[in-house]
């Protein structure tokens, strides 16, 4: 993961995934809805986690579209957080950055809380299972009771023999979720594809078992279109 400490790097990736991305749009459209209703209808405070906050282009649409929230947003890498300090300035004191590895992520390091809600989009893929964990755990630790966890994000293909099913997925809609088109033309293809990027998913069982212990009360997959997936908990 040192590629995100370097600003080039950082900024390049940033560049390719813009504000606006049409494979994205629908995703973060419905978390954005989801997130809303839960603080519009729960008795839970109005602060929101964005665990992974990159760039600050999801805390961004949370804090314009969504009244009265605040937000601290964490994210390992320092060139991200430049610029997602820039992305959210015009939100002044609604919201907080915090420089915090997954690997090593502590519930003390998450200040600010209990938080209402909190969100991990496209991001603790890149980290290993041990550090899914901890920060699984970390999360669950400062939200308020009732408090609502998002966790949208790449799913490892954890069954070879249905990898043709989940290539006619990705030619049928694959490009209006995250590009999965892009996924390869064999399970073998996928894998070392998966490898190169770096990226580290659990598949849906694993993120669900994880979540579970954690201290979760309640988890469910509430949307999985190929190997992307929304996973709902509440504490």
């Amino acid at each position: 993961m040192e590629e995100w400490n370097n600003p080039a790097f950082a900024r390049a990736w940033a560049e390719e995934n813009p504000a606006i991305n049409s494979s994205r749009r629908q995703h973060l459209d419905l978390l954005l809805a989801i997130l809303a209703d839960h603080l519009n209808m729960a008795q839970v405070p109005r602060r929101v986690l964005d665990v992974g906050c990159g760039h600050g282009v999801v805390a961004e649409r949370v804090l314009r579209e969504i009244e009265g929230t605040t937000l601290v947003g964490v994210d390992g890498s320092p060139p991200m957080l430049e610029m997602a300090r820039e992305t959210l300035a015009p939100f002044e004191e609604r919201a907080r950055l915090i420089h915090e590895d997954f690997e090593t992520m502590a519930p003390e390091a998450l200040t600010g809380g209990p938080f209402g809600a909190a969100i991990a989009v496209q991001a603790i893929h890149n980290c290993s299972d041990e550090g899914k964990q901890k920060t699984l755990a970390s999360v669950r630790t400062v939200l308020a009771p009732g408090g609502l966890f998002l966790l949208m994000d790449r799913m490892r293909l954890a069954t070879p023999a249905l990898f043709g099913v989940y290539h006619t997925i990705w030619q049928m809609v694959g490009a209006a979720f995250n590009t999965q088109q892009l996924e390869g033309e064999s399970f073998v293809e996928h894998e070392r594809s998966v490898r190169e990027r770096g990226d580290k998913p659990g598949s849906v069982e694993q993120n669900l078992l994880w979540l579970r212990e954690a201290g979760f009360r309640e988890v469910a997959p509430v949307q999985v279109v190929g190997i992307r997936a929304l996973i709902a908990a509440v504490r």
